[in-house]
């Protein structure tokens, strides 16, 4: 990534955790603020679904900096589309009261 350096690619992957982390822990303050209560299940599929999402965009660049950029734009336009009706779903999940009849 950073041929020439030898200082910038770790400290390029420690920024990266560093905003992966703050975006954890901010995520709380969100869904405070949108009064969603969560639960473990909640959490994990919130966990899950980031997870993926990240899956599909770093394989799809990573298809695309391997000089195959036909799969690594099928990969993750179909991904993105896949992934956007899961957040939808998820969203809707993560709303739903179940004491609301």
């Amino acid at each position: 990534m950073f041929p020439q350096s030898t200082i910038l690619g770790p400290l390029f992957w420690i920024i990266l955790g560093l905003l992966y982390a703050f975006n954890f822990y901010t995520a709380r303050f969100w869904f405070k603020d949108f009064k969603i209560k969560m639960n473990r299940i909640k959490w994990v599929l919130v966990l899950f679904y980031f997870i993926i999402l990240n899956i599909i965009i770093g394989g799809g660049f990573t298809l695309i900096g391997e000089d195959e950029q036909h799969a690594g734009i099928y990969f993750m336009g179909i991904g993105i589309v896949v992934c956007m009706i899961a957040g939808v779903g998820l969203w809707r999940y993560l709303k739903f009261d179940g004491d609301k009849a």
